[in-house]
């Protein structure tokens, strides 16, 4: 194989992992909204004692923030469904990807995907070259 091509397939790789690495903290992101909603939502409730059961309130009225507090909760879970899908679908892409240019090259790799393009990187010895835009 060509070694600019290899190069080139080197950094689309990188710059997939660093859009891998995005979703991965917007994932946390999500994540903490979560979490911070439901200790919101928590606190609109009333414990019943000896049970595992919960009240609106003393009276058994919703509370005005509740149901904007489940919307949200709902919002918040579908969001980061959807971006767990995508950020799954990205790694098996990233791995294939990898596999492939390995495949390519003749090189056999083993470990996650960060040792095995490192090994990639290693055996082409382009680790110090310049980035060489598409």
């Amino acid at each position: 194989m060509n070694e600019l091509n290899s190069i080139k397939r080197v950094n689309k790789i990188l710059v997939q992992i660093a859009e891998n690495q995005d979703q991965l903290k917007r994932l946390n992101e999500l994540n903490d909204q979560w979490a911070t909603n439901c200790q919101q939502l928590e606190k609109g409730f009333i414990k019943v004692p000896f049970t595992k059961y919960r009240l609106f309130d003393d009276l058994g009225i919703v509370k005005h923030r509740i149901p904007t507090l489940l919307e949200r909760d709902r919002q918040l879970v579908d969001s980061y469904n959807k971006l767990l899908k995508q950020f799954k679908d990205l790694a098996a892409f990233i791995n294939e990807e990898i596999d492939q240019l390995a495949g390519d090259n003749g090189i056999a790799v083993n470990g996650n995907c960060f040792d095995k393009l490192s090994q990639i990187i290693k055996t082409l010895n382009i680790g110090e070259r310049p980035y060489i835009p598409d």
